[in-house]
C-alpha cells in the first residue's frame, strides 16, 4: 500500500442505470469525524420500476483511520431493505490488531489477518485515491467480503485525458465485468458498468461537492 494524502469531504449524487433508465439514486458522503478519522456512508434508494415499487433501501457506512497515512477500517456496517425483507452485516476492527468480529446473517463470525481488511466500499474509494496519485497498472486489495478475507485484482486499462479506466480483473468468471472510470484530478469515481450475463448496472457521477 503507498501512503495517501488526507482525504477531501465530499458529497456526490449519482444516477444508477438499469436498462437504460434510472433506477435509483445513490448518495455518497465523506466526513471528518476525529483526528485522522472519518466516515464514508452511501445510501441508495429506488426511485422506479420495481425498486421503487419494492420500497428498495441500501446504507453503507465505513469508519476508518489513517494508520501510518494509510486508511484502515474499524467499523462497517451495511443495511438493506426490499419490501418486507432486510438484511444486516456489520463488522468492527481495533487499528493495529489482526482480529475482525461481525455478524453475518444474524450470524456472529470472527477471523484474523495480518494486514488490514478493507470493506467493498472503502475498497472503492481507495482505488479512486491509489489511481489518481500513485497509479499501478496492476493493483490489488484485501477485501473482507461476507465472512472471508479475499483478493480484489484491478487493472489500468486506459488513460484519457484526466479519467483513467480500471478493470476489475475476475478469477475464472468471464460472466461477470467492472469497468471504473477514475476522476485523476480530485481522486473520485465518476462511472461505474458492472455486468453479469446479459444484465447491465450503470452508475453515473451527477454532482460532486467538496467541503
Amino acid at each position: 500500500m503507498t501512503a495517501l494524502s488526507e482525504p477531501k469531504p465530499y458529497k456526490a449524487t449519482y444516477d444508477v442505470y438499469e436498462d437504460g433508465t434510472v433506477k435509483a439514486i445513490l448518495t455518497s458522503r465523506l466526513k471528518k469525524t476525529g483526528a485522522n478519522q472519518f466516515q464514508l456512508t452511501d445510501l441508495t434508494e429506488g426511485t422506479a420500476g420495481l425498486a421503487s415499487l419494492l420500497n428498495f433501501k441500501r446504507i453503507e457506512q465505513t469508519d476508518f483511520i489513517f494508520h501510518n497515512n494509510l486508511p484502515e477500517a474499524i467499523y462497517h456496517s451495511m443495511h438493506q431493505k426490499v419490501a418486507f425483507k432486510s438484511n444486516h452485516y456489520e463488522f468492527k476492527h481495533q487499528p493495529g490488531e489482526t482480529g475482525y468480529q461481525g455478524i453475518d446473517h444474524k450470524k456472529p463470525f470472527q477471523l484474523n489477518s495480518q494486514q488490514p481488511l478493507f470493506s467493498n466500499q472503502l475498497m472503492s474509494w481507495q482505488l479512486a485515491q491509489q489511481v489518481c496519485q500513485d497509479p499501478k497498472n496492476n493493483m490489488q486489495w484485501p477485501v473482507l467480503n461476507a465472512q472471508q478475507a479475499k483478493l480484489y485484482f484491478f487493472k489500468i486499462s486506459a488513460v484519457d485525458n484526466n479519467r483513467s479506466l480500471v478493470h476489475r480483473q475476475y478469477q475464472n468468471r468471464s460472466d461477470k465485468s467492472t469497468a471504473i472510470w477514475i476522476n485523476t484530478q480530485e481522486c473520485y469515481i465518476e462511472e461505474i458498468i458492472y455486468q453479469k450475463d446479459q444484465k447491465v448496472v450503470r452508475t453515473v457521477l451527477k454532482n460532486i461537492v467538496f467541503e
